[in-house]
């Protein structure tokens, strides 16, 4: 149990803050809003540094809705601890200055100067669940990591989604020797590549996307040949790869017949894997006809926390942080952008720009 002047709140926190809020979709403001208060069995963090997800982007197009509007994007997040709450589990002996990555299911709150987290760290069992009202159930904790000194503040808010990447790969792996199609060559996609290319011994793996940028991106990272779609659709015969990792965002084409998912389904022998990670509210074209008659396997890893429990996911964090240290996943070249949280013209400029800029990480940085 922690000493009585340990749980006291610093007195240097303010009662108000800055945050961004997402009035709409394609609408933000910067607004004065109550710092977060701190949960009994939870930490208080002031923000350092939040990197931009697509899911902030999904959000900020209007593919993904919250509940109710204003909300805060962002959950990419590294703080620094600044309170502790009474009733706080400490076996991970967290203190005053501790730098906290945590990862949740569907949160808010990033782009702001505080936030509250009621973490779960590796080793511990415990959960508050809560059914969503998004066909799954979550939970109001989240998995953490404590950030050690040696890795840099912008390359630490990547263990959030080196962590996301990693819960579907592990739930999902490929095979030894499979060959492999990455969907999608932004940063979730590098980080799958690079974690199947160096962990899971393809016998070859590919990308395609749009984007040339990150196409060439994919090249010096894990990929053996970067396709756009349509060379993708023209020049790699049917039943060319067994797994395939979709990480696509909202595709919307003119002609179906080249949607990269419906390619990609093409390409797929019969009875191959197909891993989803994106997601969206909106109603993606999947080739049911195709996944008929060659039996693909669909797959994913869940968000209802009653089939992969936080407590579960808190381990996935804690070796996401290590793959990061290890180089596996490469944070310094991922991380491409910094913007200052005081930039808000640059911010909803980066925003506005996200699919076509040939920027992988955009690192906004409160510090």
């Amino acid at each position: 149990m922690l000493s009585e002047a340990t749980t006291l709140a610093l007195p240097t926190i303010p009662q108000t803050m800055k945050a961004v809020e997402l009035i709409a979709p394609r609408k933000t403001a910067l607004s004065t809003v109550t710092v977060p208060e701190l949960p009994h069995d939870g930490l208080l963090l002031k923000t350092r540094c939040v990197s931009i997800c697509s899911t902030d982007i999904s959000y900020y197009e209007g593919h993904l809705f919250p509940e109710e509007y204003p909300v805060i994007l962002g959950h990419e997040y590294l703080g620094e601890v600044v309170a502790i709450g009474a009733g706080f589990d400490n076996s991970a002996d967290v203190r005053i200055g501790d730098r906290i990555v945590y990862w949740g299911q569907t949160d808010f709150g990033g782009f702001a100067e505080y936030r509250s987290v009621r973490p779960i760290f590796s080793g511990q069992v415990t959960a508050d669940t809560f059914w969503a009202d998004r066909n799954f159930y979550d939970d109001r904790m989240a998995s953490a990591v404590k950030v050690p000194d040696d890795l840099d503040d912008l390359h630490a808010s990547l263990i959030e989604p080196t962590t996301g990447a990693m819960r579907s790969v592990l739930t999902n792996p490929p095979a030894p020797g499979d060959r492999v199609l990455v969907l999608g060559s932004g940063p979730i996609g590098i980080i799958a590549g690079s974690l199947i290319k160096r962990i899971f011994a393809p016998r070859s793996i590919v990308s395609v996307d749009l984007n040339k940028h990150r196409g060439a991106f994919a090249e010096q990272q894990f990929s053996d040949h970067a396709y756009v779609p349509d060379e993708l659709a023209e020049t790699v015969p049917e039943g060319s790869y067994d797994y395939v990792f979709d990480t696509l965002p909202t595709v919307h084409v003119a002609d179906e017949d080249k949607d990269p998912r419906r390619i990609a389904m093409r390409k797929i022998r019969p009875q191959g894997t197909y891993v989803l990670y994106g997601a969206s509210q909106e109603m993606q074209k999947f080739d049911t006809w195709l996944m008929l008659a060659k039996g693909i396997n669909i797959t994913a890893a869940p968000f209802d926390v009653r089939f992969f429990p936080m407590h579960r996911s808190a381990n996935v964090i804690a070796s996401a942080m290590h793959v990061l240290r290890a180089g596996i996943v490469d944070a310094a070249a991922l991380q491409t952008q910094v913007c200052h949280f005081d930039d808000y013209r640059g911010l909803t400029d980066i925003l506005d720009n996200y699919r076509t800029t040939p920027h992988l990480k955009t690192v906004v940085d409160f510090r």
